[in-house]
């Protein structure tokens, strides 16, 4: 693999051409996040797509360059007042053991009154205190506080006994995951063999940890039909649909399809799934995924699940996995805490129980419906169950073992990014009355 850290030195010219990238990419890319609202990542791929005489060094450097400077924006710029170069450059400082070449030129270029030293192995605490030493003569060094690195309302829209802890998971970027659809150990076998370290976990046996920035689809080309590139989370919310042979699923909000083809998994290939969603372009690659991983059973609809008429047919289960304020994500999407509000929980929350309240009617009597949302909001959370269930007596909350621990939940389970190096996730399972 390529690497900013080999010990062959880059050519100049490299090196060079990555502060020129920077110099130019952010300042514009920083524009359309912020005042535009466009995800960080999407914009870096259309870049990339538009340049596609970049390398994989070229486009690696970018990856951590950007989502270094989002990642620490609250402190670096917000508070410190740095321009986006100098943002750039400290960001990789505080997320990085070793600086790479490509920053050490970047330093050069910047002309700080300090020499930039990589603190990536010590605690958000003492980067804190690393900070406020090098910007000593900043007034604004010395409050630095870790709701700076969030928006001022987080503390007011999560467990507030949890808000710190979540905020310092969010400087940490998690590992990729993924799930094995055959033996696990085939996968970290060729893994292996490629010097990629991986991780399994103890109860989710399928789940297999990567080191992010790592090239799935060229290492494991050979495999390519035999994992899924799945967060930990998501895999738990297949596992409390638990759906079982022979049954037929709707996944209302398929996106691209990940838990639908997990659903068809977890049945052995025997049992049906309509997967349906209000973007055409998301189900025909759920449409791609599935013939490549050789999984036939789904099938796929376009449906509005907020406004659209319920289906007259039922479903022996219904996996709501509804749109959300994406919180739960923030240490993969550092940008996303940018670019969200109150009024976009609320919104959120809003359409989340109307979802719910159309999915319901499709629901088998004896059957079960899950509520899924990748975020950590109590008004996303349980407060839309619960209103869920004071309009709708023929519902209740289904006790289920949390997937992660195998300990019992009432119902409901909020995961955090510390239970498993993961997104954070909320689930659940909600059962109707027989009769």
């Amino acid at each position: 693999m390529d690497s900013d850290n080999t010990p062959n030195p880059l050519p100049e010219k490299v090196v060079r051409r990555h502060a020129e990238l920077i110099v130019d990419l952010l300042p514009d890319l920083s524009k359309l996040v912020f005042e535009d609202g466009r995800p960080a990542d999407t914009l870096l791929n259309t870049y990339l797509r538009a340049h596609r005489e970049l390398g994989s060094r070229d486009r690696r450097f970018l990856a951590q360059a950007v989502f270094s400077y989002f990642r620490w924006y609250g402190w670096t710029v917000n508070r410190l007042g740095l321009n986006p170069v100098e943002a750039c450059l400290v960001g990789a400082a505080l997320d990085m053991a070793t600086l790479p070449q490509s920053f050490e030129y970047l330093a050069g270029r910047c002309k700080l009154p300090f020499k930039v030293e990589p603190v990536g192995d010590q605690s958000v605490e003492e980067k804190c205190s690393v900070l406020a030493e090098w910007f000593k003569d900043e007034p604004a060094s010395e409050s630095l506080a870790l709701s700076d690195l969030v928006l001022p309302e987080f503390g007011e829209l999560v467990d507030p006994d949890q808000a710190n802890r979540c905020i310092v998971e969010f400087q940490k970027r998690p590992p990729a995951w993924i799930r094995a659809r055959t033996e696990p150990e085939a996968i970290t076998k060729a893994l292996h063999e490629r010097q990629v370290p991986t991780a399994s976990h103890d109860r989710v046996t399928a789940a297999v940890s990567v080191k992010g920035g790592v090239s799935l689809a060229g290492i494991l080309s050979e495999q390519i039909s035999q994992f899924v590139v799945q967060d930990i989370t998501s895999q738990c919310v297949g596992l409390v649909c638990a759906p079982k042979k022979g049954e037929d699923w709707w996944d209302c909000c398929a996106g691209a399809g990940g838990k639908a083809m997990h659903l068809m998994d977890l049945m052995e290939q025997d049992g049906k799934v309509l997967a349906t969603d209000i973007r055409a372009p998301a189900l025909k690659e759920l449409k791609k995924r599935a013939r490549k991983h050789g999984i036939k059973h789904i099938r796929t609809q376009p449906f509005n699940a907020v406004n659209d008429e319920p289906f007259t047919k039922t479903f022996d289960g219904v996996l709501a996995d509804a749109p959300c304020s994406g919180w739960g994500t923030w240490s993969r999407n550092p940008d996303a805490r940018w670019r969200t509000s109150r009024r976009d929980v609320a919104q959120c929350a809003n359409r989340q129980l109307k979802i719910l309240n159309n999915a319901a009617w499709c629901v088998k009597p004896g059957g079960v419906m899950v509520y899924a949302v990748c975020t950590l909001t109590r008004p996303e959370t349980e407060e839309v169950v619960m209103n869920f269930l004071d309009h709708h007596a023929n519902f209740k909350l289904d006790p289920f073992p949390n997937p992660l621990t195998g300990e019992p939940t009432s119902g409901q389970l909020q995961i955090w990014p510390w239970d498993a190096d993961c997104d954070g996730m909320y689930i659940a399972r909600l059962v109707r009355d027989a009769e």
